[in-house]
């Protein structure tokens, strides 16, 4: 019986909880530092520019200033450009947290962080269950002449419906720490970093852990005194092994990727990817997830709290504190790159093929030109439409022994090019294919006298030289 509960603490202190892909250490690059001597001391959040290469920023509020700033990130550890500052009038950084960008040109900037808890001043508490997004106009904030600008303030407060658990009532409050916030479809996202609740014992039935998303929706007028009500929407759970700390999986930025196929969440250890998800149920689809590194074999933590895509795979991170650094991360390197030749786990072809979306190309480090992927857990089984594709000259070899390599379902549509398969003992040793399958530059070799290269059960295209041949 002992040796039965420590196995099975083992496997909750050291295994991925299902559905979630731990794609190893990512060091991030280095893009810059904000000046010890400047204004921008706890940066929190991030909006791309029109102009594509620089940022938008502001302080958290250990430095409340009203303020955004444009800056232009760099290499190393040399300080960013500071292009502009911006005073948005009428306001009170009583903790902006984050910054979203609309399609029509518009950021939000978000007082969502602050609230009350039993240590709260009583004066200030009751005005800290209404939160504030400041909507500002990027046209506006890039005039040559605008040193100021007035936003439109939208009021909202969190609901005390729509939870799992329902046991909320009027007399109750929910407390939410939020540092993340996303635009998706004409409305805003709000995760959240923890979440509580009083007067009843658990309104809500919040579990340390997870995070919980809210909508919010800005098509109507609001008040202090007549907030709009944010939807509850649902949670993930970030804490992937037992023994996480909260540095781990409590969240402190959130970006939306510009196609909208990628929603990123960072804690101070942690990146995620969701992907292959429908509409706004962000958390049904992959899950995949890195820990920060500085040399590619430790784990770091980093104060990240703003975050935002540069395009549809290269996201920009920053740090809220003093002289605090810049990042960036390639997320596709993360979850589309083949790095190693592991049958599985971080790095491998099989866990890139179950991080990837629709559509998706999968890519090998250069390291791996001429080196064989040896499978020993199955065949690779193509469950959405990806594709394999690797320069000329620099293919890569997929062996398998005992079973065939690849496994194409019906109604995939597959591509793979210049891939070198080698075939074991199995019958079948090659390709089974039951959907609609090119390849282009593909050598299957078999080891096996009567193995078949290719079962063909579908469409089958063949391109440029593809060779069949046996030992």
């Amino acid at each position: 019986m002992r040796v039965l509960l420590a196995v099975i603490l083992l496997l909750q202190l050291y295994h991925p909880m299902a559905g979630q892909s731990y794609q190893g250490l990512i060091v991030p690059d280095n893009k810059g530092r904000f000046s010890s001597t400047g204004e921008i001391t706890q940066a929190s959040g991030l909006a791309l520019d029109p102009n594509g290469t620089s940022f938008w920023t502001h302080n958290d509020q250990g430095n409340p200033t009203t303020k955004v700033y444009k800056f232009l990130p760099t290499t190393g550890n040399t300080n960013v450009t500071v292009q502009k500052e911006v005073t948005i009038l009428n306001t009170t950084n009583l903790d902006w947290e984050d910054l979203a960008k609309d399609n029509t040109g518009n950021i939000y900037l978000s007082q969502v962080g602050k609230n009350c808890n039993a240590n709260s001043d009583p004066n200030e508490c009751p005005n800290r269950f209404i939160f504030k997004i400041h909507k500002l106009s990027l046209a506006s904030l890039n005039h040559p002449d605008s040193m100021s600008v007035t936003p439109e303030t939208y009021y909202f407060k969190y609901p005390l419906t729509g939870y799992d658990i329902i046991n909320c009532d009027g007399d109750d409050t929910v407390f939410v720490n939020c540092e993340a916030v996303i635009w998706h479809n004409d409305a805003l996202y709000l995760f959240t970093k923890n979440i509580w609740s009083k007067y009843t014992n658990n309104c809500g039935g919040w579990i340390e852990g997870y995070t919980n998303y809210f909508k919010l929706e800005l098509n109507t007028s609001s008040s202090m005194q007549n907030p709009l009500v944010a939807v509850y929407k649902g949670k993930v759970n970030l804490k992937v092994y037992a023994s996480d700390a909260s540095d781990k999986y409590q969240v402190t930025a959130a970006a939306i990727s510009p196609d909208q196929s990628i929603l990123a969440l960072v804690s101070y250890g942690r990146i995620w990817q969701f992907r292959n998800f429908t509409g706004d149920q962000f958390f049904n689809g992959t899950k995949v997830f890195s820990n920060y590194s500085l040399t590619g074999t430790d784990s770091i933590t980093r104060a990240f709290e703003g975050i935002e895509f540069s395009n549809n795979q290269y996201i920009t991170l920053c740090v809220d504190n003093l002289n605090g650094r810049v990042s960036g991360i390639n997320l596709d390197s993360i979850a589309l790159w083949v790095r190693n030749t592991n049958d599985s786990g971080p790095g491998s072809l099989r866990n890139a093929l179950l991080s990837a979306s629709e559509g998706d190309t999968l890519r090998f480090k250069s390291s791996l030109i001429n080196d064989t992927i040896i499978l020993t857990s199955g065949p690779l089984i193509f469950n959405r439409n990806i594709h394999i594709s690797q320069p000329n000259g620099q293919s890569v070899f997929v062996q398998a022994s005992t079973t065939n390599v690849i496994t194409i379902p019906n109604g995939k549509n597959i591509s793979l090019k210049n891939l070198n398969i080698l075939c074991g003992n199995a019958v079948n040793g090659g390709i089974i294919n039951q959907g609609t399958l090119l390849m282009e530059n593909v050598t299957i070799k078999n080891n096996f006298p009567f193995s078949t290269a290719v079962r063909n059960l579908g469409n089958l295209i063949i391109k440029g030289t593809c060779n069949f041949r046996t030992n």
